[in-house]
């Protein structure tokens, strides 16, 4: 049976999905292994792979037409190809900012990932973050086991570093090629466990969401 889906997973893709790749917009792949960008080509069934350390970041507006209001946000550029990446958030930049420096952890393999509940399946499979969660004593699968009422914790950690950051005074910085404000976060989201109360044992945490990770995985469905 197993043998039977693997089989047609394969069909599908080799034959029938590039006739519809086109109609889909495919997504930029931050591949932190190699350090490689793959930006999805005008013909949208190949990708052009590019060194992440060849993209310059710079500072996009685009304005909504209805209203009026600007999208604040950032472009990677390729110093040399046609190729570039965009992100826009809301009227402000401090969300940008945040998406230029996760980027840059991401793809930097002598740092651990970002201690975030999106990563936490990946952890372990990380070298470098493996090696910081053992020595630094990190509960395997943390963001499974804590209570969700942590992150109202976390939030509200965001939000005081955050009043330390005058969005508009550091848009014209920005703007005017002044040294933009660097915020020092606080321990808690290097060391979110050693904050965190009710952490339930490894062996009350449920794997369903993992469990279909390993599956499609096993099937090397790749659409």
């Amino acid at each position: 049976m197993l043998l039977s889906v693997w089989f047609f997973s394969k069909i599908l893709n080799w034959l029938i999905w590039p006739y519809f790749r086109s109609n889909f917009k495919l997504a930029v792949i931050f591949d932190r292994k190699t350090g490689v960008v793959k930006i999805p080509k005008s013909d949208a069934k190949s990708f052009a792979y590019l060194s992440f350390e060849e993209f310059n970041a710079h500072y996009k507006a685009t304005h909504n037409p209805k209203s009026g209001f600007p999208h604040r946000g950032l472009t990677l550029l390729h110093y040399k190809e046609d190729q570039r990446y965009d992100v826009a958030y809301n009227n402000e930049i401090a969300c940008s900012l945040q998406h230029w420096e996760l980027l840059q952890n991401f793809m930097d393999v002598t740092q651990p990932l970002a201690d975030i509940p999106q990563f936490e399946y990946y952890r372990e499979f990380d070298k470098t973050t493996a090696e910081f969660d053992k020595t630094n004593g990190r509960p395997k699968y943390f963001w499974y086991r804590v209570d969700k009422s942590f992150l109202k914790e976390m939030n509200h950690a965001d939000d005081e570093l955050l009043k330390e950051f005058n969005d508009e005074e550091e848009l014209n910085n920005l703007l005017t090629g002044k040294p933009i404000k660097k915020l020092t976060p606080p321990d808690i989201f290097k060391f979110p466990w050693k904050y965190a109360d009710n952490i339930k044992a490894e062996s009350e945490i449920k794997f369903g969401k993992t469990l279909w990770q390993k599956f499609t995985s096993f099937l090397m469905v790749d659409l």
